[in-house]
């Protein structure tokens, strides 16, 4: 199953989005409420499709008041529905989230299949191998979800955990520094990911950081929206084991993953410096790969006076052609002895 805390974002967004602009649910006619996780959101998607029909002329200004009369929820009022449609990353990825929220439905659906098939037959293999290698394999990704928490009231809308009052600002060593600010910028201005389409993954440091630029690439290739939901979404679908792993931020910090993308999203950025720091990632990344490739090679430099050192295997290697040349060469010639002739006076 997909993680819940992303499938209730994605839900909110889907929410969130449509307040801010209801023409657009005609994209994600698709998207049945029953598809939402959380019966709040399933209600609230209900009545903004009535709403379509029923008030078209409502103006977007004066919906929260709508939707809220006609859900009577407890906890969800215009001022809740309001902070939904601020907390929105993009309205126009409506399309996008809907696609999040069916696919986690999906997910859930094979999910309820698995458990079912288990509790019939417990201890024994399906008569299918795929389906039972399927089996296997969503065992290993499920996460148990306890059933409370999609019975609880409304969920507040989605905020980054802001960093506690007087807390100081971590710098992180000046390589993942430049790192972290690549990622900050292409996370904020999309546009700019086709500018470094040339800098490959492998000089992003391993773990969180090489897997958010994975990410983002992934994502802007697909023609999705580039945010910090569809960024974390898919960090997650590509490896959900280690989804809540720790980044780590300097010595003394690690900060979950998720804090880590709220604060690349919200690291003070200028537009077009990914180029330039670009440039000088992948310069390190090959001067530590050359470094490493020809460390073990003996190279002395060479003063105007000092000879360069030579090894054994060298000298041996420049005496045998040395060899073999002169005796190729010919033979000296003999010349004759030159004799004078003896004239006597």
């Amino acid at each position: 199953m997909t993680h819940p805390d992303l499938v209730l974002r994605a839900e909110q967004a889907v929410i969130g989005a449509a307040l801010r602009d209801r023409q657009r649910l005609d994209d994600i006619a698709y998207l049945t409420p029953d598809r939402m996780a959380h019966p709040t959101h399933r209600a609230l998607l209900t009545a903004l499709v009535e709403s379509r029909t029923s008030n078209p002329t409502t103006p977007a200004a004066q919906l929260p008041e709508l939707i809220a009369q006609r859900t009577a929820i407890s906890g969800v009022n215009a001022d809740y529905l309001r902070r939904l449609a601020d907390a929105a990353p993009q309205p126009r990825a409506l399309a996008t989230y809907a696609r999040m929220v069916q696919e986690a439905a999906v997910r859930r659906d094979l999910t309820q299949h698995v458990d079912r098939l288990r509790t019939t037959s417990p201890g024994l293999r399906g008569p299918d191998p795929v389906l039972d290698r399927l089996a296997q394999a969503m065992r290993r990704t499920e996460h148990a979800v306890p059933v409370a928490k999609y019975n609880e009231p409304a969920p507040a809308p989605y905020e980054p955990r802001a960093r506690p009052a007087g807390e100081q600002e971590v710098r992180v060593e000046a390589r993942l520094e430049r790192q972290d600010a690549v990622l900050a910028e292409l996370l904020q201005h999309p546009e700019q990911v086709r500018e470094v389409a040339w800098l490959y993954q492998e000089v992003f440091e391993e773990g969180p950081r090489r897997e958010v630029y994975e990410a983002i690439v992934v994502v802007a290739e697909r023609g999705d929206p580039v945010d910090q939901l569809t960024v974390e979404w898919e960090v997650y679908q590509q490896d959900p084991q280690t989804y809540e792993v720790k980044v780590e931020v300097s010595v003394e910090q690690r900060e979950e993953r998720p804090d880590y993308l709220a604060r690349l999203a919200t690291t003070a950025v200028v537009v077009g410096a990914a180029v330039g720091l670009s440039g000088e990632i992948m310069a390190e990344d090959i001067r530590t790969k050359l470094a490493t490739d020809f460390g073990n090679i003996d190279v002395t430099t060479r003063a105007p006076e000092v000879e360069p050192k030579a090894s054994r295997d060298i000298t041996a290697a420049t005496q045998a052609p040395q060899l073999a040349a002169q005796l190729l060469q010919p033979p000296p010639v003999q010349q004759a002895p030159t004799i004078q002739p003896n004239i006597r006076p």
